[in-house]
Protein backbone atom coordinates (compact mmCIF):
# COMPACT_ATOMS: atom_id res chain seq x y z
CA UNK A 1 0.00 0.00 0.00
CA UNK A 2 0.83 3.79 -0.64
CA UNK A 3 0.06 6.77 1.19
CA UNK A 4 0.76 10.30 -0.84
CA UNK A 5 0.08 13.18 1.02
CA UNK A 6 0.03 16.95 1.55
CA UNK A 7 -1.13 20.24 1.56
CA UNK A 8 -3.64 21.24 -1.01
CA UNK A 9 -2.27 21.83 -4.91
CA UNK A 10 1.18 20.28 -4.10
CA UNK A 11 0.94 18.04 -6.72
CA UNK A 12 -0.78 14.81 -5.11
CA UNK A 13 -3.39 13.88 -7.56
CA UNK A 14 -1.32 14.55 -10.78
CA UNK A 15 1.97 12.20 -8.78
CA UNK A 16 -0.49 9.26 -8.22
CA UNK A 17 -2.11 9.28 -11.45
CA UNK A 18 1.39 8.43 -12.51
CA UNK A 19 2.24 5.84 -9.89
CA UNK A 20 -0.94 4.07 -10.11
CA UNK A 21 -0.62 3.83 -14.34
CA UNK A 22 3.38 2.77 -13.33
CA UNK A 23 1.98 0.31 -10.78
CA UNK A 24 -1.52 -0.86 -11.88
CA UNK A 25 -2.65 0.05 -8.94
CA UNK A 26 -5.92 1.79 -7.67
CA UNK A 27 -6.55 5.43 -6.40
CA UNK A 28 -8.58 5.41 -2.46
CA UNK A 29 -9.67 8.96 -2.29
CA UNK A 30 -8.54 10.58 1.41
CA UNK A 31 -10.62 13.89 0.50
CA UNK A 32 -13.40 14.46 3.13
CA UNK A 33 -15.34 16.67 0.37
CA UNK A 34 -14.66 14.47 -2.62
CA UNK A 35 -17.16 12.28 -1.15
CA UNK A 36 -19.81 14.33 -2.28
CA UNK A 37 -21.59 14.19 -5.25
CA UNK A 38 -22.38 17.13 -7.37
CA UNK A 39 -19.22 18.78 -5.99
CA UNK A 40 -16.64 18.38 -8.59
CA UNK A 41 -15.41 21.71 -9.50
CA UNK A 42 -14.55 22.72 -6.32
CA UNK A 43 -13.22 20.07 -4.54
CA UNK A 44 -10.89 19.41 -7.61
CA UNK A 45 -12.35 15.70 -8.02
CA UNK A 46 -10.29 13.69 -10.46
CA UNK A 47 -11.61 14.10 -14.20
CA UNK A 48 -13.84 11.80 -16.41
CA UNK A 49 -10.53 10.86 -18.34
CA UNK A 50 -8.62 10.04 -15.06
CA UNK A 51 -11.24 8.33 -13.81
CA UNK A 52 -11.39 6.14 -16.77
CA UNK A 53 -7.76 5.71 -16.68
CA UNK A 54 -7.25 4.55 -12.89
CA UNK A 55 -10.17 3.03 -10.89
CA UNK A 56 -10.52 5.80 -7.84
CA UNK A 57 -12.59 4.71 -5.16
CA UNK A 58 -14.69 6.56 -2.02
CA UNK A 59 -15.44 9.82 -4.68
CA UNK A 60 -19.36 10.89 -5.36
CA UNK A 61 -20.06 8.45 -2.24
CA UNK A 62 -23.46 10.34 -0.93
CA UNK A 63 -25.58 13.68 -1.58
CA UNK A 64 -24.09 17.03 -0.02
CA UNK A 65 -27.18 17.01 2.25
CA UNK A 66 -26.62 13.93 3.81
CA UNK A 67 -23.70 13.49 7.01
CA UNK A 68 -20.77 11.58 6.22
CA UNK A 69 -18.30 11.28 9.30
CA UNK A 70 -15.06 10.23 9.76
CA UNK A 71 -15.90 6.52 11.11
CA UNK A 72 -18.05 6.29 8.20
CA UNK A 73 -15.72 7.24 6.14
CA UNK A 74 -13.14 4.20 7.81
CA UNK A 75 -15.82 1.69 7.65
CA UNK A 76 -16.17 2.88 3.68
CA UNK A 77 -12.57 2.90 3.11
CA UNK A 78 -11.83 -0.17 4.22
CA UNK A 79 -14.58 -2.15 2.30
CA UNK A 80 -12.83 -0.07 -0.61
CA UNK A 81 -8.95 -1.23 0.56
CA UNK A 82 -10.27 -4.87 0.57
CA UNK A 83 -11.89 -4.74 -3.09
CA UNK A 84 -8.46 -3.83 -4.20
CA UNK A 85 -6.29 -6.36 -2.52
CA UNK A 86 -9.11 -8.98 -3.60
CA UNK A 87 -8.40 -7.66 -7.02
CA UNK A 88 -4.58 -7.96 -6.56
CA UNK A 89 -4.18 -4.23 -7.20
CA UNK A 90 -1.82 -1.91 -5.28
CA UNK A 91 -3.65 0.50 -3.45
CA UNK A 92 -2.70 4.34 -3.47
CA UNK A 93 -4.43 6.47 -0.51
CA UNK A 94 -4.07 9.89 -1.62
CA UNK A 95 -5.48 12.81 -0.02
CA UNK A 96 -4.67 15.84 1.92
CA UNK A 97 -7.97 15.06 5.34
CA UNK A 98 -5.27 13.96 7.86
CA UNK A 99 -7.59 12.40 10.01
CA UNK A 100 -9.34 10.50 6.89
CA UNK A 101 -5.97 8.75 6.49
CA UNK A 102 -4.63 7.88 10.09
CA UNK A 103 -7.98 6.09 9.99
CA UNK A 104 -7.30 3.94 7.62
CA UNK A 105 -3.60 3.43 8.13
CA UNK A 106 -2.80 4.28 11.65
CA UNK A 107 -5.41 1.71 13.47
CA UNK A 108 -7.52 3.87 15.24
CA UNK A 109 -10.63 2.35 16.70
CA UNK A 110 -12.96 5.26 16.20
CA UNK A 111 -16.24 3.25 16.90
CA UNK A 112 -15.14 3.19 20.17
CA UNK A 113 -14.99 6.81 20.83
CA UNK A 114 -18.41 7.94 23.53
CA UNK A 115 -21.47 9.00 21.77
CA UNK A 116 -24.27 11.32 23.24
CA UNK A 117 -27.11 12.91 20.83
CA UNK A 118 -28.07 15.19 23.85
CA UNK A 119 -24.08 16.34 24.07
CA UNK A 120 -24.25 17.22 20.00
CA UNK A 121 -27.00 18.98 19.85
CA UNK A 122 -26.98 21.27 22.40
CA UNK A 123 -23.32 21.54 20.56
CA UNK A 124 -24.97 22.12 17.30
CA UNK A 125 -26.51 24.94 18.63
CA UNK A 126 -23.57 27.19 19.00
CA UNK A 127 -21.77 29.50 16.38
CA UNK A 128 -18.34 28.01 14.74
CA UNK A 129 -16.46 30.60 16.60
CA UNK A 130 -17.45 29.66 20.02
CA UNK A 131 -17.43 26.07 19.32
CA UNK A 132 -13.70 26.08 18.19
CA UNK A 133 -12.76 28.97 21.37
CA UNK A 134 -14.17 25.60 23.45
CA UNK A 135 -12.15 23.29 22.10
CA UNK A 136 -9.26 25.72 22.18
CA UNK A 137 -9.75 25.76 26.00
CA UNK A 138 -10.41 22.10 26.50
CA UNK A 139 -7.78 20.42 24.11
CA UNK A 140 -5.16 22.98 22.47
CA UNK A 141 -3.65 20.26 19.88
CA UNK A 142 -7.16 19.40 19.02
CA UNK A 143 -7.86 22.63 17.98
CA UNK A 144 -4.46 23.77 16.16
CA UNK A 145 -5.59 20.76 14.02
CA UNK A 146 -9.16 20.79 12.93
CA UNK A 147 -10.29 23.46 10.43
CA UNK A 148 -12.16 26.12 12.68
CA UNK A 149 -14.70 26.50 9.98
CA UNK A 150 -15.97 23.20 10.07
CA UNK A 151 -18.55 22.99 12.16
CA UNK A 152 -19.45 18.85 11.88
CA UNK A 153 -16.14 18.17 13.09
CA UNK A 154 -16.11 20.61 15.97
CA UNK A 155 -18.84 19.66 17.64
CA UNK A 156 -17.33 15.63 17.67
CA UNK A 157 -13.90 16.46 19.21
CA UNK A 158 -16.22 18.89 21.67
CA UNK A 159 -19.00 15.72 21.98
CA UNK A 160 -15.93 13.36 22.73
CA UNK A 161 -13.98 15.19 25.31
CA UNK A 162 -17.44 17.06 27.04
CA UNK A 163 -18.41 13.36 27.73
CA UNK A 164 -14.78 12.12 29.07
CA UNK A 165 -14.20 15.48 31.17
CA UNK A 166 -10.81 16.49 28.76
CA UNK A 167 -8.82 15.33 25.98
CA UNK A 168 -9.23 11.92 24.85
CA UNK A 169 -6.44 9.34 23.55
CA UNK A 170 -8.00 7.74 20.56
CA UNK A 171 -7.88 3.77 20.82
CA UNK A 172 -5.45 2.33 18.29
CA UNK A 173 -4.81 -1.71 16.96
CA UNK A 174 -2.70 -2.42 14.97
CA UNK A 175 -1.30 0.42 11.75
CA UNK A 176 -1.09 -0.67 8.48
CA UNK A 177 1.78 -1.36 6.57
CA UNK A 178 2.57 1.95 3.73
CA UNK A 179 5.00 3.62 2.24
CA UNK A 180 3.87 7.03 3.33
CA UNK A 181 5.04 9.78 0.54
CA UNK A 182 4.54 13.45 1.53
CA UNK A 183 4.46 16.58 -0.94
CA UNK A 184 5.89 19.53 0.73
CA UNK A 185 6.80 22.07 -1.87
CA UNK A 186 8.22 25.61 -1.18
CA UNK A 187 5.63 27.97 0.35
CA UNK A 188 5.74 30.65 -2.19
CA UNK A 189 4.98 27.82 -5.18
CA UNK A 190 2.07 26.10 -2.99
CA UNK A 191 0.57 29.81 -2.85
CA UNK A 192 1.06 30.65 -6.22
CA UNK A 193 -0.29 27.32 -6.85
CA UNK A 194 -3.23 27.88 -4.68
CA UNK A 195 -4.23 31.21 -6.28
CA UNK A 196 -3.90 29.65 -10.03
CA UNK A 197 -6.10 26.58 -9.02
CA UNK A 198 -9.04 28.97 -7.82
CA UNK A 199 -8.90 31.06 -10.96
CA UNK A 200 -9.17 27.99 -12.83
CA UNK A 201 -12.11 27.11 -10.74
CA UNK A 202 -13.66 29.96 -11.81
CA UNK A 203 -12.82 29.48 -15.42
CA UNK A 204 -14.00 25.91 -15.27
CA UNK A 205 -17.47 26.61 -13.97
CA UNK A 206 -17.90 26.66 -10.20
CA UNK A 207 -20.15 29.67 -9.92
CA UNK A 208 -22.56 27.37 -12.18
CA UNK A 209 -21.69 24.47 -9.86
CA UNK A 210 -22.80 26.38 -6.82
CA UNK A 211 -25.90 27.93 -8.74
CA UNK A 212 -27.10 24.21 -8.95
CA UNK A 213 -26.42 23.20 -5.31
CA UNK A 214 -28.06 26.40 -4.25
CA UNK A 215 -31.23 25.63 -6.43
CA UNK A 216 -31.13 22.33 -5.00
CA UNK A 217 -31.72 23.79 -1.62
CA UNK A 218 -28.31 22.80 0.07
CA UNK A 219 -28.07 24.24 2.97
CA UNK A 220 -24.51 26.51 3.34
CA UNK A 221 -24.44 26.05 7.00
CA UNK A 222 -24.04 22.01 5.82
CA UNK A 223 -20.62 20.02 6.27
CA UNK A 224 -20.41 19.54 2.60
CA UNK A 225 -20.60 23.40 2.12
CA UNK A 226 -18.22 24.13 3.89
CA UNK A 227 -15.36 23.40 1.30
CA UNK A 228 -13.16 26.15 0.57
CA UNK A 229 -15.08 28.36 -1.70
CA UNK A 230 -18.63 27.46 -1.99
CA UNK A 231 -19.63 29.48 0.94
CA UNK A 232 -17.94 32.60 -0.92
CA UNK A 233 -19.00 31.74 -4.35
CA UNK A 234 -22.83 31.53 -2.93
CA UNK A 235 -22.11 34.92 -1.16
CA UNK A 236 -20.73 36.30 -4.73
CA UNK A 237 -24.25 34.76 -6.49
CA UNK A 238 -26.21 36.44 -3.81
CA UNK A 239 -25.08 40.24 -4.84
CA UNK A 240 -23.18 40.36 -1.32
CA UNK A 241 -19.54 40.48 -2.85
CA UNK A 242 -17.82 40.84 -6.00
CA UNK A 243 -16.06 37.90 -8.08
CA UNK A 244 -12.70 39.25 -6.96
CA UNK A 245 -13.29 39.53 -3.90
CA UNK A 246 -15.04 36.04 -3.61
CA UNK A 247 -11.76 34.48 -4.97
CA UNK A 248 -9.45 36.04 -2.56
CA UNK A 249 -11.42 35.05 0.55
CA UNK A 250 -11.25 31.44 -1.60
CA UNK A 251 -8.12 31.56 -1.81
CA UNK A 252 -7.31 33.20 1.92
CA UNK A 253 -8.99 30.33 3.06
CA UNK A 254 -7.38 27.24 1.23
CA UNK A 255 -4.03 28.94 2.07
CA UNK A 256 -4.95 28.63 5.84
CA UNK A 257 -6.07 25.30 5.22
CA UNK A 258 -3.26 24.09 3.62
CA UNK A 259 -1.28 25.20 6.58
CA UNK A 260 -3.28 23.08 8.69
CA UNK A 261 -2.47 20.01 6.89
CA UNK A 262 1.13 20.61 7.21
CA UNK A 263 0.76 20.92 10.92
CA UNK A 264 -0.90 17.66 11.14
CA UNK A 265 0.88 15.87 8.47
CA UNK A 266 4.69 16.26 10.32
CA UNK A 267 3.01 15.04 13.45
CA UNK A 268 3.86 11.84 11.55
CA UNK A 269 7.14 10.65 11.29
CA UNK A 270 7.02 7.78 9.04
CA UNK A 271 6.18 10.37 5.85
CA UNK A 272 9.24 10.53 3.67
CA UNK A 273 9.24 14.25 2.09
CA UNK A 274 9.34 15.07 -1.15
CA UNK A 275 10.19 18.84 -2.39
CA UNK A 276 8.53 18.20 -6.15
CA UNK A 277 10.07 20.99 -7.78
CA UNK A 278 13.67 19.52 -6.87
CA UNK A 279 13.49 16.11 -6.83
CA UNK A 280 10.63 13.72 -8.55
CA UNK A 281 9.42 10.86 -6.23
CA UNK A 282 8.06 8.57 -8.71
CA UNK A 283 10.92 6.19 -9.07
CA UNK A 284 11.64 6.22 -5.07
CA UNK A 285 7.75 5.50 -4.66
CA UNK A 286 8.24 2.23 -7.26
CA UNK A 287 11.22 1.12 -5.87
CA UNK A 288 10.07 1.27 -2.28
CA UNK A 289 6.88 -0.05 -3.00
CA UNK A 290 8.34 -3.37 -5.37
Amino acid sequence: MIAIVGPTASGKSALAMRVAERLGGEIVSADSRQVYRGMDIGTAKPTADERTRVRHQLVDVVDPGERYDVLRYQQDGRAALAEVRARGHVALVVGGTGLYVRALLDGLDLASLPHDPAVRARLESEDVATLHARLRAIDPDAAARVDPRNRRRLVRYLEVVTIAGGPVTRVRGPSTAAVRIGLRPPREVLVAAIERRVRVMVEAGVLDETRALVARGIDPRLPSMSAHGYVHWAAHLRGEIDLERAVALTARDVRNYSRRQMTWFRRDPAIRWFDPTVSDPLEDIVEAAA
